[in-house]
């Protein structure tokens, strides 16, 4: 049975069941076991009872699909007492060997690979399109979680096509098509297809109280919670990491690969809604669940954002770095490798290294929605280097994408086109901006972007949209953004030492971390320490924010050059 498609067959099918991404906020699924608990000592009885040898062999082709996923040892274990000679040509049973390390037992996807490709191997001997299918699509996962992406697309469309030829009960090919949506759309979420793996995961999550298994509708539900985080819909992906967490209950699953992708997302919408509470609770388990899948990269990006928020900008450069090595040699172009490049350049911006931070956001490919928005980030670096004039023509290329623009990265667009134009004297073109932004903040829950303009700019623009006529959620953010601002009435939260106010003063003649080692007479990681330190203790977001923020409050000698 050949089994080779073209590319065009797996962009057909994209096509045909990408649904939109709007309608996402009205589904609602819940997951209930179709089938009744497996337990595993009695499966371990009744196929060790088996007089014959191709019984238990039937057995085991019957129930490893449910076990697989918690049991890979005892799986392992039971195949291996039957005799080779009953088993060693049965795809069936040779895809349960490789099923059998992507467990919560066991994770060890090289060696599963090897199984898989005997199994496939085998398949001339069977005309079993559903056993040929579900050996291709764990074979596709495990692939996937290599960061060999193209293979696991192509193995996930060979066996959705596949399906749609299945002469028989529809049941069987729906929910199997439905295990190949899944796998389609988590690969092309990685690929950075977000429309396709929109269409593909909701296609299968529509399916799941019937015909996904809980580990497989978690892993649905982890997709799209980074989807929806991604597309700047806090609320969606909050809902949906709520229902894996209900749906995994006590499993192990939320806890492991299947849930690593939710676990992260709720990282990175604390991050977004400025809510430092949970991150600190969550990251070490999300590093855990991740650790070894291709969620792992994505994971290092909240991990660094996450050192960002705790002003650790240098850890936060580590974590970067890990992500990007754990994704090299994948196969196709990895979307995380973009985000890691951005929030590298925003930690560069951080500490001061505008000239790295521009090279870095240079070189980043933004996507169609501009879920991956360099013109942004270069945006704010002109924006605080002075160059108001600057920004706003860099902003122009985010506008010009209308309400297509991602929602997540928006906010940012119109925080800084708000904080441009006031600065400019443009207060009618501010106000509307900054208006534009507190309504997209209200909608969304995104707060960080509003952390890119200094305490007392922010302060004075949001006194004026007070003035303004305003809905009450609105006047309600105004009022939040106000009672956390730093700008003109927060104090330090310590005095800057001897030694931070020399580097303090350095900092407001725009020399590199080089050159103010040079002048001191210390180690460049030195003067990094001490601007890590001065940005937290001021609470300042970068350079300028701190040798504004030093000069509202007389914590040094800093005045702008």
């Amino acid at each position: 049975m050949a089994l080779a498609r073209s590319a065009s067959d797996v962009g057909l099918l994209i096509v045909i069941f990408s649904v939109d991404p709007a309608a996402e906020a009205s589904l609602v699924w819940q997951w209930s076991p179709v089938y009744p608990p497996l337990d595993i000592d009695s499966m371990e009885r009744s196929i060790g009872q088996s007089e014959r040898a191709e019984d238990a062999v039937e057995m085991l082709a019957s129930w490893w699909p449910l076990v697989s996923p918690t049991h890979g040892a005892r799986l392992r274990a039971m195949i291996e007492g039957i005799p080779e000679s009953a088993w060693g040509t049965d795809l069936r049973i040779l895809g349960a060997m490789g099923a059998s390390y992507r467990s919560l037992d066991s994770r060890n996807h090289a060696a599963a690979l090897l199984w898989f490709s005997a199994a496939e191997a085998a398949q001339s001997d069977r005309d079993d399109v559903p056993g040929i299918s579900t050996v291709l699509l764990h074979h596709a996962a495990a692939l996937r979680s290599l960061g060999r992406l193209d293979s696991a697309l192509e193995k996930s469309a060979a066996a959705f096509v596949l399906l749609d030829g299945l002469r028989g009960p529809p049941t069987v090919r729906v929910r199997g098509q439905s295990r190949a949506a899944l796998q389609l759309g988590l690969t092309q979420l990685q690929l950075g297809d977000y429309t396709g793996a929109q269409g593909m995961l909701e296609l299968a999550g529509s399916f799941g109280d019937r015909h996904l298994s809980q580990p497989e509708f978690i892993e649905c539900l982890s997709g799209l919670s980074v989807l929806s985080y991604l597309s700047g819909d806090l609320t969606a992906s909050t809902e949906m990491v709520a229902t894996a967490r209900t749906t995994s209950g006590t499993s192990g699953f939320m806890e492991s690969c299947f849930g690593a992708g939710a676990l992260t997302a709720e990282v990175l919408v604390a991050i977004a809604r400025n809510d430092r509470s949970p991150v600190s609770e969550l990251v070490n388990s999300m590093s855990v669940a991740a650790h070894g899948s291709d969620w792992e990269p994505l994971a290092h990006v909240a991990r660094a954002s996450a050192s960002a928020m705790d002003g650790d900008f240098i850890g936060g450069l580590g974590h970067i770095r890990r992500g990007l090595e754990r994704s090299r040699g994948w196969q196709g172009d990895p979307a995380v490798r973009g985000l890691c490049e951005t929030v590298s350049g925003e930690l560069l911006m951080h500490l001061g290294e505008f000239a790295a931070a521009r090279a870095v956001f240079g070189a980043v490919e933004p996507d169609r929605s501009h879920t991956v928005c360099p013109a942004r980030l270069i945006a704010g670096i002109r924006y605080k280097a002075g160059d108001n004039s600057g920004c706003l023509q860099k902003l122009s290329e985010c506008e010009s994408l209308g309400e297509s623009h991602s929602a997540r990265t928006a906010v940012d667009v119109l925080v800084l086109r708000a904080a441009a134009n006031y600065e400019l004297g443009n207060a009618a073109a501010a106000d509307v901006a900054l208006d534009r932004a507190l309504q997209l903040s209200v909608g969304s829950t995104i707060r960080n972007p509003f952390l890119l303009v200094s305490g007392a700019h922010l302060h004075r623009m949001l006194t004026r949209a007070k003035d303004r006529h305003q809905g009450v959620n609105v006047l309600d953010l105004i009022d939040q953004l106000r009672a956390s601002d730093h700008g003109s009435t927060a104090g330090i939260l310590e005095p800057l030492s001897l030694r931070e106010r020399d580097v303090a003063r350095h900092l407001s003649q725009d020399k590199t971390m080089g050159q103010i080692a040079s002048d001191l007479y210390i180690s460049t990681n030195t003067v990094k320490s001490h601007v890590r330190s001065i940005y937290r203790k001021l609470s300042a977001n970068n350079r300028q924010d701190a040798v504004r923020r030093g000069s509202e409050l007389g914590a040094a000698e800093i005045t702008l050059p």
